[in-house]
């Protein structure tokens, strides 16, 4: 029992001994960034942990004794820790240098080969930017910083180019005038010559199959590529001829079996209204397209292989068009 309470008073006198020494031990502070140096605007989380400390303040500020803050420095910013206790204290200090220089400001140049032509006419739209990361035109969508793109607007159309960049954004605007083509003599045909048979929707629709062949995508792609941006022309300078402006079609968007059919309809439907839009820029009168999706529902592919060819992906990624009515000249 004696031996017990001996033990017991040293193990007392120990701790009372460690706690009058902790009393004593001067305080310490450690300060940190994530970083030294930043852009105007930009945060920096800073870190701090004290020792043997009753106040310690960030910059004048009380904060806890272990910590940190995200802050986003105006200026060139000194920051200091400071842990106190009585007399006693212990400092660290680093600074974060703020770089206030903006990024320059985007611009943007859009002009048209011809202001003025004539319906069923084509013009060249040309643009150029800089200082620029995304650039759209009203019409075609999202396009390269810069080039050019020919375009058949069926009435009068304004076109604006608009550049965003880390500086800004610039917009340009130029328009183009549409009239209608003068109309065609009128001339007095021989009696003896019969007049030419009207076609047939028969006829019509082989001669649409024949003319609007399908338009293939690359894979989860929806944007048109450049080998078949010329198809498309050639299909909008067909259906902009006087005898072909009543034809009303159907664009029908597919895919290969790949993926969920949620995705796949998504996808089909993002291909199907691509082209339409393509053909739009291109003056094709947008009531005379309707959009449709399958997915991978017409799917027959089984592995991947060149477009056009049945039993292949690459043929499956696709957009079919399909003669609804019209077609008859006027």
């Amino acid at each position: 029992m004696i031996r017990k309470f001996r033990q017991l008073t040293l193990l007392t006198i120990v701790v009372a001994i460690a706690g009058l020494l902790s009393a004593c031990a001067p305080p310490t502070a450690k300060l940190t960034v994530s970083r030294n140096e930043v852009n105007s605007g930009e945060p920096v989380t800073v870190r701090w942990e004290t020792k043997n400390a009753k106040e310690v303040t960030l910059n004048g500020e009380k904060v806890d004794k272990i910590g940190g803050k995200s802050v986003i420095p105006q200026d060139t910013t000194k920051y200091e820790i400071v842990a106190k206790r009585g007399k006693k204290e212990a400092r660290e200090s680093t600074t974060v240098t703020v770089n206030s220089k903006r990024a320059a400001a985007p611009t943007v140049r859009l002009t048209a080969d011809q202001s003025a032509i004539e319906r069923g006419q084509n013009t060249k739209l040309r643009w150029e930017t800089t200082n620029s990361k995304i650039v759209t035109i009203s019409g075609l969508g999202e396009v390269s910083g810069s080039g050019e793109r020919e375009v058949s607007p069926r009435v009068s159309t304004t076109y604006t180019a608009t550049a965003l960049g880390d500086g800004g954004n610039a917009t340009a605007s130029v328009r183009v005038t549409v009239t209608d083509p003068p109309p065609p003599p009128i001339a007095e045909r021989p009696r003896t010559v019969a007049e030419p048979p009207k076609p047939t929707n028969r006829a019509i629709t082989d001669l649409f199959a024949s003319i609007m062949k399908p338009v293939y995508f690359d894979l989860d792609k929806a944007d048109i590529k450049e080998s078949e941006q010329s198809k498309l022309r050639t299909l909008a300078e067909w259906l902009n001829r006087d005898t072909n402006r009543t034809i009303v079609f159907k664009v029908e968007g597919n895919c290969d079996p790949r993926g969920t059919a949620e995705y796949n309809l998504g996808l089909g439907d993002r291909r199907a209204r691509a082209v339409k839009d393509f053909l739009v820029s291109l003056g094709v009168d947008p009531s005379r397209i309707e959009t449709v999706s399958f997915g991978s529902e017409k799917a027959t592919g089984k592995e991947e292989g060149e477009a056009g060819i049945v039993g292949s992906w690459a043929n499956d990624r696709r957009a079919d068009f399909i003669y609804l009515r019209g077609g008859e000249k006027p």
